[in-house]
C-alpha cells in the first residue's frame, strides 16, 4: 500500500471515531444515554472489521462523508471559499481575495503543506499572501505553503508564537507542571494509539501522529486582539481570540461570506478531559466559544477538523445541539455532586439524552462523556468524595491481597473472572482480575487473561481514546510491544537548558536516604557562560538554587560540566562516578567520593525497566 493511500486509510479510520451518519441517530439514541455502560457489561453490541482489519463497533463505522473528507478532497462552499480536506487532521479554509489567497490552518507538518499546497494551485494562480492561525497544532506547514516567508502576513492568537515555541522547546507533551511532562508523553502514546499494529484486530482506529517529521512554522507576524477588525487582501475580518477549547483559538468571521473559522465544533465529543492527562478544561469556556459564533447567525461554519456546514438553519441546529451537550454534561454534574455524588457515582449519573445524540457531532467518538464528569467534580471539589471510608484507605496491593483471600484464593478469582467473561460482563471482569495482577504482574495466565478482557472492552468502545488505551495495554501484557512509563526530554533539549533539569532533578531525591543530610552542590556549566545554579539537599529535600552566590549555605561541592554531559547523567547514559573519572566533570571543591555518593541519593532514570507493563522473560 502507498503512502497517500496509508494515510486516506488512516484518516478514513480516524475521522470513523468521530463520526456517524444521521442514520445512526437510533443507535445513538440507546448506546449514548442509559445504555452505554451495558455495551461492557453483556449489553447487544454489533462488531465488525474495519477495512484494516480492525475489530471495531459497527458505530464507528457508519460515516457519513457529509461530516467529514474522507478523501483528499476540496469543496467550494460558497464563492471565492473552499475547504481543503483529508491530507491532514486539520482542514485548510481558503479564501480568495484582490490579489491573493487568504489561508486559514497549514497541517502539522511540511509534508501536509505540500500536498495542500497542491490542492490549493488547482483552485487558484493567485499567491497565498495571508496565512491564519487558528491554533497552535495546525501551525506547523505554512512555510511550505509560499516561496518567500516575506512576502505573507501571518496573523495569529497573542499566544500562539509562546505556545509553539514552548511545545517545540518542551520536545513532548504539554504538561501543567513541567516536571512530570515525559509521564504525560508516555501517555499520549497510547492516547493516539502509537504502538498498535497497522493492520489486524488490534489495529488503530486513529490516525498515528507524524512524531519527529520536518515543520515548516512561520511565526505570526500580527497578533490580533478580541473583536478586532482589518481588512486584508479586500476582505473584512473580525477577530475572537476570549475563549479557549483545546488551545488557544483564533476564530474568524467573514462577514461578507457570512462565515465564521474556528476550531470549537469538531466532529464529535468535545474532549472536555483527556485521558492522556492536561490541565482542566472548562465547559463553560469551550460553550461560551460556540456562543459567540452563534450569536454572529453564520450561514457557513468552516471548522478546523470537521466538514464545513453550510446553511443558516443547519448551523444553528448544529451549533445549538453541541452547545446544549456540553452544557448538559456540566450541569448535570453539579447537580450530581449537590445530591452528595462522587466521582464513581456521577460517571453513571450524567446520561445524555436521546435528543442531543440526533446530532452527529455529538458521537462519542473521540473522547466519551462517560469520563468528562469526574473531572468536573476533581476540579471544583477535590479528591475526596465524602465517603468517609476512603479517608484512610490501604494500599492497593494489600486490598488486593485481602480480596483474594475472601474470595477463596487465586483459583476461585481465575474462575469467578472466566465466569464474567464468558458472560461478556468484561467491566466486572476487569475489575475482578486487577487483583491478581497487583500481587503478581509476572503471573502469565493472569496476564493473558487480563489482556483478552482489555482487548473485548477496546473492541466495544466507540472511543479511539480509550481503544489506544486498552489495546496498548493488552498487547504490553503479551508483550508484543513496550509500552514505556516515561519519554524523557532529547539529551539535546536538556543540554540546552541544563540548570532547568538541574531543578527538575529535585523530584528523585530519596527522603529515607537523604534524611541525615545537609549539603549543598554547585554546578557551573562550562557551555552556558559558566553561570552556575544548585542543589541544597537537606532532610529529604532537594532544593533548587538559581543564584547560589546569594544563597544563604555556601556550597560544599563545585563542579564544572558541560550541557550534554549533564544530560548523559540525568537521563541514566552514565553515572557521575563515570563522567568524573572520564574528566568530562572536574570538582572543584569538595571530596570526589563524597560527591559521588550524593548523587546516590537520587533515583537514577533506568532505560532498561522504563516500562509500565512489566517486560516478561524470554
Amino acid at each position: 500500500m502507498n503512502t497517500l493511500k496509508k494515510h486516506r486509510l488512516s484518516l478514513f479510520l480516524a475521522f470513523a471515531m468521530l463520526t456517524v451518519t444521521t442514520g445512526m441517530a437510533a443507535h445513538l439514541q440507546a448506546a449514548e444515554s442509559s445504555t452505554t455502560s451495558l455495551r461492557y457489561m453483556g449489553g447487544p453490541v454489533e462488531l465488525v472489521t474495519a477495512p484494516n482489519g480492525a475489530r471495531v463497533n459497527a458505530e464507528v463505522l457508519e460515516i457519513s462523508p457529509e461530516i467529514i473528507y474522507l478523501e483528499p478532497t476540496t469543496e467550494k462552499v460558497a464563492d471565492g471559499v473552499w475547504c481543503i480536506g483529508g491530507y491532514s487532521l486539520a482542514n485548510t479554509t481558503v479564501i480568495e481575495g484582490d490579489d491573493g489567497l487568504i489561508v486559514y490552518d497549514t497541517g502539522d507538518t511540511r509534508e501536509e503543506a505540500e500536498h495542500i499546497r497542491k490542492a490549493i494551485e488547482k483552485i487558484s494562480d493567485k499567491p497565498v499572501k495571508v496565512i491564519i492561525y487558528s491554533h497552535s497544532h495546525y501551525a506547523m506547514g505554512a512555510g511550505a505553503l509560499v516561496d518567500n516567508s516575506e512576502d505573507v502576513l501571518v496573523i495569529g492568537h497573542p499566544k500562539v508564537n509562546e505556545t509553539v515555541e514552548s511545545s517545540l522547546q518542551g520536545g513532548g507533551a504539554p504538561s501543567a507542571i513541567p516536571e512530570v511532562g515525559p509521564i504525560l508523553t508516555a501517555r499520549m502514546m497510547s492516547h493516539f494509539g502509537l504502538l498498535l499494529p497497522d493492520e489486524g484486530a488490534d489495529a488503530g482506529v486513529a490516525p498515528k501522529l507524524e512524531m519527529g517529521k520536518p515543520t515548516a512554522f512561520l511565526p505570526a507576524t500580527r497578533t490580533v486582539e478580541n473583536g478586532e477588525e482589518l481588512e486584508v487582501l479586500g476582505i473584512k475580518l473580525q477577530f475572537f481570540t476570549e475563549y479557549m477549547s483545546d488551545d488557544y483559538n483564533l476564530t474568524v468571521w467573514v462577514p461578507e461570506k457570512k462565515a465564521v473559522l474556528n476550531n470549537f465544533l469538531w466532529p464529535g465529543t468535545p474532549n472536555l478531559y483527556t485521558l492522556r492527562g492536561g490541565v482542566y478544561r472548562s465547559p463553560l469556556v469551550w460553550r461560551d466559544g460556540l456562543k459567540v459564533i452563534r450569536d454572529l447567525q453564520p450561514e457557513i461554519l468552516l471548522n478546523t477538523h470537521a466538514r464545513a456546514v453550510v446553511g443558516k438553519d443547519k448551523v444553528m441546529e448544529t451549533l445549538t445541539a453541541y452547545m446544549d451537550q456540553i452544557s448538559l454534561t456540566y450541569d448535570q454534574s453539579l447537580r450530581g455532586i449537590m445530591r452528595g455524588m462522587g466521582p464513581d457515582e456521577l460517571r453513571h449519573f450524567v446520561k445524555i439524552p436521546s435528543y442531543l445524540g440526533e446530532t452527529p457531532e455529538n458521537f462519542q467518538g473521540y473522547g466519551e462523556s462517560v469520563h468528562f464528569p469526574e473531572a468536573i467534580y476533581q476540579y471544583v471539589i477535590g479528591w475526596f468524595d465524602w465517603d468517609s471510608t476512603k479517608l484512610f484507605k490501604i494500599a492497593p496491593e494489600e486490598a488486593a491481597l485481602r480480596t483474594v483471600e475472601l474470595m477463596g484464593g487465586r483459583e476461585k478469582v481465575i474462575e469467578a473472572t472466566r465466569v464474567a467473561f464468558d458472560k461478556e460482563e468484561y467491566a466486572w471482569a476487569a475489575e475482578l482480575i486487577q487483583n491478581l495482577y497487583l500481587l503478581d504482574p509476572m503471573d502469565k495466565e493472569v496476564r493473558q487473561l487480563k489482556a483478552d478482557i482489555l482487548r473485548q472492552l477496546a473492541y466495544r468502545t466507540t472511543g479511539s481514546i480509550a481503544r489506544g488505551f486498552l489495546l496498548t495495554e493488552a498487547l504490553a501484557l503479551e508483550g508484543k510491544v513496550k509500552s514505556p512509563l516515561t519519554i524523557m526530554p532529547s539529551t539535546e533539549i536538556i543540554a540546552g537548558s541544563p540548570a532547568t533539569f538541574v531543578d527538575y532533578y529535585r523530584i528523585r531525591i530519596d527522603p529515607e536516604k537523604s534524611k541525615e543530610t545537609d549539603k549543598v552542590i554547585e554546578f557551573v556549566f562550562t557551555d552556558q557562560k559558566d553561570k552556575p545554579v544548585a542543589l541544597h539537599i537537606r532532610g529529604g529535600v532537594a532544593e533548587f538554587v538559581p543564584e547560589p552566590s546569594e544563597y544563604l549555605k555556601k556550597a560544599d561541592y563545585v563542579l564544572k560540566l558541560d550541557g550534554k554531559t549533564w544530560a548523559s547523567v540525568y537521563l541514566g547514559d552514565a553515572d557521575m562516578a563515570e563522567e568524573i573519572q572520564s574528566q568530562k566533570v572536574e570538582v572543584t571543591k569538595g571530596d570526589q567520593a563524597e560527591l559521588v555518593a550524593l548523587f546516590e541519593l537520587f533515583d537514577k532514570f533506568s532505560p532498561a525497566s522504563n516500562f509500565r507493563i512489566p517486560l516478561l522473560g524470554d
